[in-house]
């Protein structure tokens, strides 16, 4: 498996398997089956390693600018974690099978939370879509989102409206990676 080290940091096998499994849920939940998705593994792993990568960098510069994280803000999101595992006995529970204290794993919610607040900032300075646009792409793809005639640009304009904003955003955010990717050192390695 190729190896990435950005900045002098190697990219974990944890976070290229994160990106991997992020990868497969997204495209299972869009239709893909288990075999497609198999017959594209390597793609797939190759992806992975770029978007960790990117996220590596977008740490890195969130650490150096110093986004700052509020407590009540950090609290916020291990309240939702601990939300999402059903509960503080769970929480406590997975950290401990993960060999983590939680000042430990507070540390590392943090560094998402400034990642989160840096990708934030840069997705603010893109502008929503226009009406012009919005009509544009309605007319342009009217059989995929009129439902055949059943629907007009009313019932599907915020839907439209999201979707583009969610691109356009997803395009500023690459953009940026590809700048921090400009200036910084990564070497590739093949074990």
């Amino acid at each position: 498996m190729k190896k990435a080290i950005v900045d002098g940091v190697e990219i974990s096998e944890g976070a290229v398997r994160f990106e991997y499994d992020r990868l497969v849920r997204f495209y299972k939940s869009h239709g893909f089956s288990d075999e497609a998705l198999k017959d594209s593994a390597s793609e797939l792993e190759a992806k992975a390693l770029d978007q960790a990568i990117g996220a590596r960098l977008l740490l890195n510069r969130a650490v150096k600018l110093d986004v700052p994280v509020t407590a009540e803000e950090l609290d916020a999101e291990v309240e939702k974690i601990i939300a999402q595992v059903g509960g503080v006995e769970n929480y406590r529970a997975a950290l401990s099978a993960q060999g983590l204290d939680e000042n430990a794993f507070k540390r590392e919610i943090e560094k998402g939370a400034k990642v989160n607040k840096l990708v934030a900032q840069v997705c603010s300075l893109i502008p929503d879509p226009t009406e012009d646009e919005i009509v544009a792409f309605f007319e342009a793809n009217r059989n995929q989102w009129s439902d055949g005639g059943k629907k007009t640009i009313v019932d599907v304009h915020d839907d439209i409206r999201d979707l583009l904003r969610h691109e356009a955003r997803g395009r500023g955010v690459d953009e940026f990676v590809a700048e921090l990717r400009e200036n910084a050192e990564i070497k590739f390695e093949c074990d």
